[in-house]
């Protein structure tokens, strides 16, 4: 469980024209990677041509296009089906390109209709400047301006200018010469502002009526329109050329092992349950022979962890550094283990643990790395019960072992032999890769000696036979590491060597005092909030709420930082080497809109 094992090369074989809906099915299996046998792959002109060509249709008419469905993947080969809807769009285009435009141009109207309708509710603009705004260019004119800087632009001299009191996008009312009105619109225009051009309702007794009467037109005449294209996109089936189109480009994009041989195909990857994929080609009806074979030299196989379902969640750690390599260790199960241990200890209160995990089953499904809440929130309670904490409220509950604040000693110490024997299972899983990797005596010479030479200073300090141990594991170490180089100066650089490790090892181990220390700051934040509590008198239950909320926000934020903190950088770093490539499975064609548009 603790060893990576590598994935199945696999190799299909089938008929040309079922190559779409083959690797389709599986894509949705979730338990292949494709990869070329080759690692160079010519590149199809034609192919890569075909997918610009859809591109630049979705980007111009995507907007226009119903909602694509799910469709069965078509009876051909992915170029072939690409090229096919391609056409079928096209026609689409020819026959709707008169109804875009023309509905473009009425959403452009009934816009500007909707502007000047706001525009007139202004109280700025009366009947006198209606009147200005419709002469046009004459030696007094007027003119309405829109932009996000529009109020902040200094205007000509010759001009009036008038913020307008409308909701929405900053306008101003500017009146004066025709020259002068030009030369402010110019300026406008380089701050990304724009002159509202008038509409000749302006010039009507009554603006609005005439505005709603055309506005309503212009309604009536979209719906029309759409009804149309509505028609048109069923007479071609746009949605049905739609979809087949991102089948063949998922083929042709994520596909990259497709390999022809006339009238048949190749496909070729990696899979994480070779069971899986042949009762997937079974049960889609697609005749195929597949074959598992060692796979091709030069090749790099993708990694596959082991471990139970409660151990999955705590794979991040180890994503978070790169993937475990053939010969190295997987440590989520110790992860698996440490990581409520050390989360309880500093976030130990019942109340606050039973709330966190409850958070990690409600949001869970939506937020993966939440579900770690619930391990870590249960440790928590039981801590909480040692320590003797609810809700932060001194006194509610005995404590079953110890109150951290009462003696800290203890609590700093026992975090201090626990983080010991996190790193001795480190430096056993070390040992465990060296052997996989035929190189046990090299450690043993190193990492090795050190671990050995640690164990028996900290015994030292209880019995003085363990200082004379500690002596003899180093000049030992150090002399075979001699006779290995050939060299007597190897002997002091081997003693140097292991000195150095010993003394990280003692520095690692001392990095966990802080869970202690975050155990009895936790504490006395409890016994703080609860003597707060005591002189608030009514709003004591209000203060117990917020305090609570308050440290929960808190202490998650700093409890789960420092908990990641000591896994990555104090019990990583002695055994885990993350050179693997972790397994991804294709992902299907629904899952790909943005992949499609690489190029």
């Amino acid at each position: 469980m603790i060893r990576p094992t590598p994935a199945t090369w696999f190799e299909i074989l089938s008929a040309k024209d079922d190559a779409t809906r083959l690797l389709e099915a599986i894509a949705r299996s979730g338990c292949a990677e494709f990869e070329p046998a080759m690692t160079r792959v010519a590149v199809d002109t034609q192919a890569t041509t075909l997918r610009q060509r859809f591109f630049e249709l979705e980007r111009r008419y995507r907007a226009a296009w119903p909602k694509i469905a799910a469709t069965p993947a078509p009876h051909a080969f992915p170029a072939t089906v690409l090229a096919r809807a391609i056409e079928r769009i096209e026609r689409w285009v020819a026959a709707a390109e008169p109804e875009l435009t023309a509905l473009a141009a009425l959403r452009t109207e009934l816009a500007a209709l909707g502007q000047w309708q706001r525009l007139l509710a202004a109280p700025e603009i009366g009947p006198d400047e209606r009147a200005t705004l419709a002469r046009g260019d004459r030696l007094l004119a007027a003119a309405l301006f829109a932009g996000e800087h529009v109020s902040a632009t200094p205007p000509p001299a010759e001009l009036i200018v008038r913020p307008l009191s409308m909701a929405g996008e900053p306008c101003v009312l500017a009146l004066g010469t025709a020259a002068a009105l030009g030369e402010f619109g110019d300026q406008l225009a380089v701050a990304g502002g724009r002159r509202i051009e008038p509409v000749d309702a302006l010039a009507d007794k009554n603006p609005q009526a005439v505005l709603a009467s055309r506005v309503q037109r212009c309604r009536e005449t979209i719906a029309q329109r759409e009804v149309r294209l509505d028609a048109i996109a069923a007479e071609h089936n746009i949605a049905g050329a739609v979809a087949e189109a991102e089948q063949g480009c998922w083929c042709l994009i994520n596909v990259s092992s497709l390999k022809i041989r006339q009238a048949l195909c190749s496909v070729t990857g990696w899979t994480a349950d070779a069971p899986t994929l042949a009762r997937t080609l079974d049960a889609s009806a697609t005749p195929a022979l597949v074959r598992f074979e060692p796979p091709p030299p030069g090749l790099r196989a993708p990694m596959l962890l082991h471990n139970p379902w409660w151990v999955r969640p705590y794979e991040v750690f180890s994503r978070l550094v790169g993937m475990p390599d053939r010969n190295a260790v997987d440590p989520s199960l110790i992860v698996a283990l440490a990581f409520p241990l050390l989360f309880g200890y500093m976030f130990s209160d019942v109340g606050q643990g039973l709330v966190l995990a409850c958070g990690g089953l409600a949001f869970g499904k939506r937020w993966p790395l939440a579900r770690l809440l619930i391990p870590g929130g249960i440790s928590a309670a039981f801590f909480g019960l040692l320590f003797g904490s609810v809700f932060s409220m001194h006194g509610m509950l005995a404590p079953l072992w110890i109150d951290p604040l009462a003696d800290p000693l203890r609590i700093l110490l026992l975090p201090l032999f626990g983080g010991a024997v996190l790193l001795f299972s480190g430096l056993a899983l070390a040992a465990t890769a060296a052997r996989w990797r035929g190189e046990l005596a090299a450690w043993l010479r190193s990492d090795g000696a050190a671990a050995a030479v640690y164990g028996g200073v900290a015994i030292g300090f209880f019995a003085t036979p363990g200082f004379v141990f500690a002596a003899v594991i180093a000049l030992l170490a150090a002399f075979l590491e001699a006779r290995q180089a050939h060299r007597n100066s190897a002997f002091v650089a081997g003693l140097a060597q292991i000195a150095e490790k010993t003394v990280q090892l003692a520095i690692n181990t001392l990095s966990f005092v802080r869970v202690g220390a975050f155990a009895i700051a936790h504490a006395g934040l409890s016994r703080a909030l609860g003597m707060l509590t005591a002189d608030a008198g009514e709003a004591a239950p209000a203060l117990i709420v917020v305090g609570n909320l308050l440290i929960i926000a808190l202490e998650v934020l700093v409890v789960s930082i420092q908990t990641t903190r000591l896994l990555l950088f104090e019990f990583f770093i002695h055994f885990f080497t993350g050179t693997g490539r972790a397994f991804q499975p294709a992902p299907p064609p629904s899952a790909t809109q943005e992949s499609r548009h690489e190029p």
